[in-house]
């Protein structure tokens, strides 16, 4: 794993704390994939959600796609919005710009969970494998509203072109 990256999880009385550090990249977010693979595919392991980015210094649009692929997931699965923690202007303004507040209750302020938290290393994809990631991210920001769906469509057409 990248030693600008890191990834932290804990389940804490049924609720899911994500804790994301450093630069979130496309490149780094297989762990973040494989995890929210495993959790969303098992029985309803949480009835709340809560991602902590403030301690991430970047985020990519695969990254932000993997946060709204969480929010899609609570969506379908009856749960409460996904609570959203960020103190960084730049990342605020890239979650507004791709209009996650209507997915998740982000709060601009710092967190004070101290719990017991694994540290999730990241996955060996293959090209394949790390393609479909990319792909089924921003297929979930597409599916967010009309304004990414501008923005990502090209980018997801493309991707299932090279994808075949």
């Amino acid at each position: 794993m990248s030693e600008s990256q890191q990834i932290l999880f804990a389940n804490i009385d049924n609720c899911c704390y994500f804790k994301l550090c450093g630069e979130l990249r496309y490149t780094n977010a297989t762990g973040m994939d494989d995890l929210i693979d495993r959790l969303f595919s098992a029985p309803i392991p949480c009835a709340q959600v809560v991602i902590d980015l403030n301690q991430a210094t970047f985020i990519d649009s695969t990254y932000v796609g993997l946060l709204a692929s969480i929010a899609r997931y609570c969506q379908q699965q009856q749960m409460p919005k996904p609570t959203l923690f960020s103190t960084d202007s730049e990342i605020n303004e890239l979650l507004f710009s791709l209009c996650l507040e209507q997915a998740f209750q982000i709060v601009e302020q710092p967190t004070n969970v101290n719990a017991e938290m694994s540290n999730i290393a990241t996955q060996t994809y293959t090209e394949q494998e790390q393609g479909q990631m990319i792909l089924r991210a921003h297929q979930a920001l597409i599916d967010l509203n009309d304004r990414n769906k501008a923005e990502f469509q090209p980018l997801v057409n493309l991707l299932q072109q090279q994808l075949k």
